[in-house]
Formats: structure tokens, C-alpha cells, sequence
């Protein structure tokens, strides 16, 4: 996979909506992926050090947990945040 293929947000749509708690919102999904290619992707790609890897992820995680906003209109459960999380982690893991 290209870093190109990365930027994809309609590939990383695809990973998020078979989440059960996610495939009924189409809104949620497009909104956490824009978020997630956007802002913690570029982060997750640049840094090396595993403690920066492990902020994002939690940045990511806290963000996926926190509550609806009028700006936020999806909110995950703990454990869909993990799954997705998971999910994500194992793509760029393939990458290496």
C-alpha cells in the first residue's frame, strides 16, 4: 500500500462501517475517518518514537470516546473505539 492509498478516506470508510456499532451511521463514520486521515494519520506516519505512536493513539482513542458536540455527531463506546482502533492499527501494521 502507497502512502497515497493511505490518504484514502474511502478505503478507511470501508474498515470503519463494518463496526456493528457503525455501519447504521453513514454521518459518524465519513466524520471520524475525515478526522482520523486528516489530523492522526499524518502524526502516526511521521513520528518513530513508541511513546509518540501511543499518544496519538490515545489522542485518537479520546476523541472517538468523548462525547457528541454539534461539531462531533457520533459518539463510540469504549470498546467500539478499541475495535476500531484495532482495525486501524493492523493496516498500518501490513504496511511495515
Amino acid at each position: 500500500m502507497t502512502e497515497n492509498q493511505l490518504f484514502d478516506h474511502p478505503f478507511w470508510m470501508n474498515i470503519a462501517a463494518k463496526l456493528p456499532d457503525l455501519s447504521d451511521d453513514l454521518e459518524g463514520v465519513e466524520h471520524l475517518v475525515y478526522r482520523f486521515v486528516d489530523q492522526y494519520l499524518p502524526v502516526l506516519l511521521r513520528v518513530t518514537r513508541q511513546e509518540d505512536i501511543d499518544h496519538a493513539w490515545l489522542a485518537f482513542w479520546s476523541y472517538l470516546v468523548a462525547p457528541r458536540t454539534h461539531r462531533k455527531p457520533c459518539y463510540l463506546s469504549s470498546w467500539t473505539a478499541d475495535l476500531l482502533i484495532a482495525e486501524f492499527q493492523s493496516v498500518l501494521s501490513e504496511r511495515s
